[in-house]
């Protein structure tokens, strides 16, 4: 007669939030260092690469094309340019690393009671902890300049927290799919570009003809844009209606990308 075993005792709640806490700070540090390991300068780039942007653009967009904006609150292209393109590059970057997330972390999503979607985690808020150096950067030099008004922060911390709910949902659910089909990254890769050019970063709000102006509404990244701008360049914030349904899709692309990645999780070591 066969005697039953007990199994391992189960973790208690407070110590699995403390090893994933733990974890998922070492793999964001490590992603952060892992950038610039064996470079001269190290985490300096960081630093140079969003400055070396924006004189860029000045440069381009003042001196050579003069681009001038309408029905904005800064008469400065760049600066447009730049704050627009701080969410952007949290998103994309998120986003396209989240979907190899899993597929690359093969090693660590075998091993026994990994939480495997802290894999997602990690690079997504690496990600936006590569973009607050810009917007740190930015929000000094608008604060230098006296265009930083602190009463709009706020829309600046609703933006932040939009856009990591929405990557963070999307994140997971490209990631649970490219384990299983690989042509994922690549659709992902085709995707974001015509996600790019569809967001009112390199034109204003004002330019989208009138036909086309009512779907900007849909569109989660444009509020979120649009929140960012608010923040920094000052200006109206987006409408109500438009903040609720980027909140709204965020919400539900969190609960689809959660629900999808655990439903697929279980197959993952097989798959690897």
């Amino acid at each position: 007669m066969s005697r039953c075993h007990p199994g391992p005792p189960a973790t208690p709640p407070r110590e699995k939030m403390i090893r994933f806490r733990f974890l998922l700070r070492e793999l964001v540090a490590r992603d952060l260092k892992s950038r610039y390991a064996g470079s001269l300068f190290g985490f300096f780039w960081a630093f140079l690469h969003p400055l070396w942007q924006l004189a860029l653009f000045t440069v381009v967009f003042s001196y050579i094309l003069r681009i001038p904006l309408v029905g904005e609150r800064t008469s400065s292209f760049p600066l447009f340019l730049f704050a627009g393109l701080l969410p952007w590059l949290g998103v994309q970057e998120g986003l396209a690393r989240a979907t190899t997330a899993i597929a690359e972390g093969a090693n660590l999503v075998k091993k026994l009671r990994f939480p495997s979607e802290i894999l997602v985690l990690g690079v997504v808020l690496g990600a936006f902890a590569h973009q607050l150096v810009a917007l740190g950067l930015f929000g000094a030099l608008q604060a230098a300049r006296g265009e930083l008004e602190p009463r709009h922060l706020p829309w600046l911390a609703a933006g932040a927290l939009v856009q990591l709910a929405l990557t963070f949902g999307l994140g997971l659910a490209t990631g649970a799919l490219q384990v299983y089909f690989r042509d994922v990254a690549q659709l992902v890769g085709i995707l974001l570009p015509a996600w790019f050019y569809l967001t009112p970063i390199v034109y204003a709000p004002a330019w989208v003809p009138a036909a086309f102006a009512r779907w900007v509404e849909y569109n989660p990244l444009a509020t979120i844009v649009q929140l960012y701008r608010c923040a920094l360049l000052g200006g109206d914030p987006p409408g109500a209606a438009a903040t609720a349904i980027a909140a709204a899709v965020a919400g539900v692309a969190l609960l689809m990308g959660t629900a999808l990645f655990r439903r697929l999780s279980p197959g993952f070591p097989d798959e690897l």
